[in-house]
């Protein structure tokens, strides 16, 4: 059995004191990342049956010395792997490290110590027990994100450091620009724009494209989208879902025109757009809205609030001020 637990509902509070409560595992990750326990709660029900038990915690629920002292004796302790991402270097969690490498020390626990960001940092990435150029594999595949890379990270992982036989691919490069598809089990799958081949079901409806960022599909933040292409289904319109890093960076635009203005396989008559802020550039007289004008088609802005849906039916405003501001405030300024 697999289990995360990194939210409050883990917290023991006693006094302004936190104690994170888990029970110990042969795996444990920790990190300071969001997005990578949000991947990571994806990644676990894929893994394979035999996967040793994972624990995740969250590094910032892991700040005060005796709250580090509590998790390193009742789960570190028992652990054979320890993988820590770390934003900042070693001083980013000085005590927590060392609290670490005493018992990897006196255990023999396999530790991987990698940056939580791009920035490869070889001092931090040397703590680590396994070999820089394993660590650096390991820390691609967290780099290149997708729940199908941090799967593949774990299983190379136990391989190297537990003996296990998964045998996963190398890290794969995800495009900044990709078509988001289920299959029919569900199952989530990407394709590049480039690499897109003709499929005749795309073309016996009209088309509704739908645009969302590119870290909702690294982080397997999708059922939003899922919603919005079942909703589109059952109104007899084909949801074409592509996701893209920033609207702003070179030669997306490009890319979208290339998919969304073709006469073939994903020409749309109307445009969902879930990114916030608007792709114009007003450091020149003109605003660049080229890829609107190419498109020629309706745009309607959809707004994925951060309240719950409680929140949403309990309040007249709608709205948050955070959702107000960050949805159409500051991209009407922008």
């Amino acid at each position: 059995m697999h289990r995360i637990s990194a939210t409050p509902g883990g917290l023991n509070q006693s006094e302004g004191l936190f104690f994170l409560e888990q029970t110990p595992a042969p795996f444990i990750l920790i990190t300071a990342a969001d997005t990578d326990i949000q991947t990571l709660a994806a990644v676990v029900p894929k893994l394979p049956s035999q996967f040793p038990e994972l624990r995740v915690a969250n590094l910032l629920q892991l700040q005060q010395q005796i709250s580090i002292d509590d998790y390193a004796e009742k789960v570190l302790e028992s652990a054979q792997v320890i993988v820590l991402r770390l934003i900042g270097g070693s001083s980013y969690w000085a005590y927590g490290l060392e609290v670490v490498q005493e018992i990897v020390q006196r255990n023999g626990t396999n530790l991987i110590v990698m940056p939580g960001d791009d920035g490869l940092d070889l001092d931090l990435i040397s703590k680590s027990t396994l070999s820089p150029e394993i660590v650096k594999k390991i820390w691609q595949y967290f780099q290149q994100g997708g729940v199908e890379n941090f799967l593949n990270a774990l299983q190379f992982i136990t391989d190297t450091a537990l003996s296990t036989a998964f045998n996963p691919p190398p890290p794969q490069a995800v495009p900044r620009v990709g078509l988001y598809e289920r299959s029919q089990e569900s199952a989530l799958r990407l394709r590049s724009v480039t690499s897109m081949g003709k499929n005749p079901a795309f073309r016996s409806q009209p088309k509704v494209g739908i645009l969302f960022y590119r870290a909702h599909y690294l982080s397997g933040n999708t059922k939003v989208i899922d919603a919005l292409c079942t909703a589109l289904i059952e109104k007899n319109l084909q949801p074409v879902p592509v996701f893209v890093s920033s609207l702003r960076e070179p030669g997306v635009s490009e890319q979208l025109c290339e998919l969304f203005a073709a006469k073939d396989d994903h020409h749309v008559s109307l445009l969902m757009n879930t990114t916030s802020f608007s792709l114009a550039s007003l450091e020149t007289e003109t605003p660049q809205t080229e890829i609107w004008e190419k498109l020629n088609v309706p745009v309607l802005q959809v707004i994925l609030c951060a309240s719950s849906l409680e929140q949403w039916e309990s309040q007249l405003e709608g709205l948050t001020p955070r959702d107000m501001a960050i949805n159409v405030a500051l991209p009407e300024v922008d």
